[in-house]
């Protein structure tokens, strides 16, 4: 599982230098792509959805073990220090935090170029 785990994760959030409003929308609806997809894995391999605060589910997606989460230290998605905030959050190319809330199913969002939390409305980008 980790072999297929190191393939699907990638690069998360490739910072695209210069792009236009098209070319921000387009790579964070890639990330929540791939956001969704890495708690996906983390389920299958791990039996549960990561629990905790977006920043410790960010952690735990990168291979950290937070509590008894993670033990294995797993890394589910790959990230450049550039693309996470100072609390370790995974941010969109406006540099807001991923929205990521653990439920059946999970969601996972961008507050999109307003950078206002509509609750996966408005400007928002869902998966």
């Amino acid at each position: 599982m980790k072999l297929l785990s190191s393939v699907v994760a990638g690069v998360l959030l490739v910072l695209v230098a210069g792009c236009g409003s098209q070319g921000k929308v387009k790579q964070t609806k890639h990330d929540v792509g791939e956001l969704s997809l890495a708690l996906d894995l983390y389920y299958t391999e791990q039996g549960a959805y990561p629990r905790g605060t977006t920043a410790e589910i960010c952690r735990l997606l990168l291979g950290k073990t937070v509590g008894d989460q993670n033990q294995k230290q797993l890394s589910y998605i790959d990230a450049k220090g550039s693309e996470l905030n100072a609390a370790s959050e995974f941010v969109d190319p406006w540099g807001t935090p991923y929205r990521i809330f653990i439920g059946l199913p999970p969601r996972v969002y961008s507050c999109g170029p307003n950078k206002v939390d509509e609750n996966g409305g408005g400007d928002d980008i869902a998966a």
